[in-house]
């Protein structure tokens, strides 16, 4: 009869290298993952641009002036956002019939109404009326010609400790741009 060899087992060095193994394996997997959930969270805050870019052109066509959700570009709807937070920020009701404040009236003109409950962003959009004051470079260069600007600031994590970060778009670039602050 033949012996079975004592030494069928793994060493410990051999299960210490499958644990470094997947170690790695995983932090790799939650990078990943919270890589896809910024970039699935940034599409929001494009789609909600977009939208704006659309209906600012044509209510500028029906009304030969563009719309503002508020008169200083860093006065953003809804007031905080750091983690998802409603729409209807402080109990407020999205009421287009009888707006409870300007940034709301200002999307309702646009015919903008969340899709959602909650969102990752805060919004606005300033535009050119009969007038109106020069905006600031940063966000228009040729301020002679008719405009219009938005922003959204949403940022990157759900911890609220991460740092913010802001999407823009304007009547002069055709294109989302995205700032880091």
């Amino acid at each position: 009869m033949k012996q079975k060899p004592a030494n069928q087992g793994f060493t410990l060095v051999e299960l210490m290298f499958v644990v470094a193994i997947l170690a790695v394996l995983s932090l790799v997997a939650v990078f990943s993952y919270r890589a896809y959930l910024r970039k699935a969270r940034t599409q929001e805050g494009i789609a909600f641009l977009m939208d704006i870019k659309m209906k600012q052109d044509t209510y500028f066509m029906t009304y030969s002036r563009y719309v503002s959700t508020t008169t200083s570009p860093d006065d953003y709807y809804p007031p905080f956002v750091s983690t998802p937070a409603e729409w209807s920020y402080g109990g407020t009701v999205w009421n287009c019939d009888a707006p409870p404040n300007q940034a709301i009236a200002g999307f309702c003109a646009l015919g903008i109404m969340p899709t959602a409950e909650m969102t990752w962003f805060q919004y606005l959009t300033i535009g050119w009326e009969p007038g109106a004051s020069t905006p600031d470079p940063q966000f228009i260069r040729d301020p002679t010609r008719r405009w219009w600007f938005a922003r959204a600031k949403g940022f990157a994590g759900s911890d609220g400790r991460s740092l913010p970060f802001e999407l823009r778009m304007t009547s002069e670039v055709n294109e989302v741009m995205e700032l880091t602050q």
